[in-house]
């Protein structure tokens, strides 16, 4: 095997390139870091292969790349497709808007999803028609349909959902985890040792939001214009073992070396260097590169609104459990029921009604429907961001009587005022009397608002030295510029509401306008009280 020098250091953030001084400079851009990079050459290695039914064989030399697998013990990796999808673009580059409108319009969609929680792969768009007898090849493509159907916040949400991790650390206790049903004052034993579900997802949703942060600066800083299309960006996971909560390691560290981006796909796309592209070239890869930047942005907006509504919330209100069905690209909601939680709901069995509309359903025999849920607060033991988390189980339904299958359950908890909205989705099951579930989830409630500020703009790259705690707190308020910047999304199918792309469009360029403002400038530009 033979080994490539090292690379020279990567440049700091915000160090820019020009292009007539990248000659006499050996510094490489930023972006390399988040390319798959290879470890060397492999010299004459003999590779076998199957045609036309016979055996062949061929010396050749081979490229060893790195994966990006390494230090992951199950990873979970969601594959988008971004970039403009076709060399002939119809359009102009007039404004940031309407260069963010094309990039709308082209789209996000999700390739793949590798280790996807329950509620993804349980989307089989064959198993109902004799998808046994359309051939592997048709398979493949089948599975991919649910995915591309997703919203790019749904994605994302389901990319975080890492309830299997813990689940299985608790199931299969390790040396260092307590086997759970004790209890202690500040929760079960085994939270004295591990994070929960919820604290997880918040610590790798913040990595991420960070990976975004430096991947959005280093494509800016990129000296000349690229011409990527239908290039990839995955994003990765570690969904196989629980963080520790205690030890040589604290839990950030722990989370966000596992939590990694990777810029893939190049078959359509090409690499511009300084001094060899014209100026015709430049002028035509101006429009593709500009788009490019608007889908990183894009979805380091997501993940940064996805962030402020789950994990900034000081109290949720209200729970609403969802039944719908989601099968064949239909999206159908057949009931809901509601549960106040700021009524010292206790850990027993609370009975929810299911209603349709305002008529209260029923079955044949004149039973109500009905769902069963375990509710309860939990106090979470230091160290932790979060004052407590609600639990709640999904057990059954009874008496629910439908004519589609298979269903699922979403249930969405909403803060006072319906400022935030944390949305989580079980695993679809055949229709029957009596559904069983059997899943947990938890919706956290955060300690202090200022510090949940702070840590969300850290990640952003934003200044937080100068800035004062109430100015902090104020900006995650109902007329703060962090909830203005970051809007509701109700990731409901039964809602039949699209986000206006103009809309969408102008929210993005404005908050990744004052993002730079705290990047290239001392002060953090989602905040206005600052200290003298």
């Amino acid at each position: 095997l033979q080994q490539d020098p090292p690379l020279q250091p990567v440049p700091k953030l915000g160090q820019q390139v020009k292009e007539e001084e990248y000659e006499t400079s050996q510094t490489p851009w930023g972006i390399i870091d988040f390319m798959v990079s290879y470890h060397g050459l492999a010299r004459s290695c003999t590779c076998s292969w199957v045609a036309d039914g016979r055996e062949r064989h061929r010396v050749a030399d081979l490229l060893v790349f790195r994966s990006p697998f390494e230090g992951l013990a199950r990873p979970r990796m969601l594959h988008l497709e971004l970039g403009p999808r076709s060399l002939a673009l119809q359009a102009r580059h007039e404004n940031e808007v309407s260069t963010g409108i094309l990039a709308r319009q082209e789209g996000i969609f999700v390739d793949g999803f590798l280790s996807p929680p329950q509620s993804i792969p349980s989307e089989g768009p064959t198993l109902d028609l004799r998808g046994w007898s359309w051939g592997d090849n048709t398979q493949r493509r089948a599975k991919r349909l649910p995915l591309q159907r997703l919203h790019l916040a749904e994605a994302l949400n389901s990319l975080l959902d890492l309830r299997a991790a813990i689940a299985e650390e608790r199931f299969w206790p390790s040396e260092d985890s307590v086997v759970p049903g004790q209890a202690t004052s500040r929760g079960d034993l085994f939270l004295q040792k591990f994070l929960s579900a919820a604290e997880y997802s918040e610590l790798a949703l913040r990595a991420l939001v960070s990976e975004l942060t430096k991947l959005i600066r280093a494509v800016e800083e990129v000296p000349v214009p690229q011409k990527w299309v239908q290039s990839s960006l995955a994003l990765l996971v570690e969904a196989g073992v629980a963080p520790p909560r205690v030890g040589p390691i604290q839990p950030e560290v722990w989370v966000a070396s596992r939590v990694k981006i990777q810029i893939l796909g190049w078959s359509k796309s090409r690499l511009s260097l300084p001094g060899q592209t014209t100026a015709d070239e430049r002028q035509d890869h101006e429009l593709p590169w500009k788009i490019y930047q608007h889908h990183v942005g894009r979805v380091l907006w997501e993940s940064a609104r996805l962030y402020f509504h789950n994990f900034c919330a000081e109290e949720w209100e209200t729970l609403k459990v969802h039944v719908y069905e989601i099968s064949k690209g239909s999206s159908t909601v057949l009931c809901t029921g509601t549960l106040k939680l700021c009524d010292g709901v206790s850990e027993e069995i609370c009975t929810l009604q299911l209603f349709r509309g305002e008529k209260a359903m029923e079955n044949s025999m004149g039973w109500p429907s009905q769902a069963l849920l375990r509710v309860k607060f939990l106090a979470l033991p230091e160290p932790s961001h979060f004052a407590g988390l609600w639990q709640v189980r999904v057990d059954r339904t009874e008496n629910l009587e439908v004519k589609v299958d298979p269903l699922c359950i979403v249930l969405v908890a909403t803060s006072k005022g319906g400022r935030h909205s944390m949305s989580h989705r079980t695993k679809e099951v055949p229709a029957a009397a009596q559904m069983s579930w059997n899943e947990e989830v938890e919706f956290p409630v955060i300690a202090d608002k200022d510090g949940a500020a702070e840590r969300l703009l850290q990640a952003l790259g934003q200044p937080t030295t100068s800035t004062t705690p109430q100015a902090l707190a104020d900006s995650m308020g109902p007329k703060g510029s962090v909830a203005t910047h970051l809007p509701p999304l109700v990731m409901l199918p039964e809602e039949g509401k699209k986000e206006d792309v103009r809309t969408a469009s102008l929210g993005q360029v404005a908050f990744i306008s004052e993002l730079r403002a705290g990047w290239y400038h001392s002060r953090c530009g989602l905040v206005t009280g600052h200290l003298a």
